[in-house]
């Protein structure tokens, strides 16, 4: 197949992420790349990418705290969280959105070890690409059959109403959390 459809996949994981994602999972569904090619693509990007962070981290990150204190307290908790969670925060960060670079960072500049992230990284990242293009994947083929039958006004105001509620328990969270 064409290999700049693979090496602009690489590329768009780096830079962006699910969208790219799931667009490179539709170009797989009409045919235009190799589906376990867009995969490999995608995860390549998406590990190569936290591991710059990873290492950036590592190299920079401890004398770049030296001088921030609120990065300092940051930190200290992203260890405590390490130490008391580990395992669920190492398995779960690319889910957390907003953090996919910061994390990686911050667990450069922890005491974790490169060998605990590799593994953990290579975990993570296969389960991310597996959900996400599991959802590419079906998602959009139930979008355009919702599309095609007319269903966009409720497929719309279902989506609004999901979000909606997801801001509302968003903010109930955040409002327990600072009482």
């Amino acid at each position: 197949m064409n290999l700049v459809a693979y090496l602009s996949i690489f590329a768009g994981a780096v830079l962006e992420g699910e969208l790219v994602y799931i667009s490179a999972i539709q170009a797989a569904q009409a045919g235009y790349v190799d589906l376990y090619g867009a995969i490999a693509a995608f995860f390549l990007g998406t590990f190569c990418t936290d591991w710059f962070y990873f290492f950036t981290g590592r190299k920079q990150g401890r004398r770049y705290l030296e001088r921030n204190e609120k990065l300092q307290l940051k930190a200290a908790k992203i260890d405590h969280l390490l130490a008391r969670y580990g395992t669920l925060l190492l398995l779960s960060y690319r889910f957390i959105y907003g953090f996919r670079i910061v994390l990686p960072l911050l667990f450069g500049a922890s005491k974790l070890s490169s060998r605990r992230f590799l593994l953990f990284s290579l975990l993570s990242t296969s389960i991310w690409v597996s959900v996400y293009g599991w959802i590419g994947y079906y998602f959009t083929n139930w979008l355009l059959e919702q599309l095609k039958s007319g269903r966009v006004l409720i497929l719309v105001l279902g989506i609004t109403l999901f979000v909606v509620l997801i801001a509302l328990v968003k903010r109930y969270l955040f409002k327990a959390n600072k009482t």
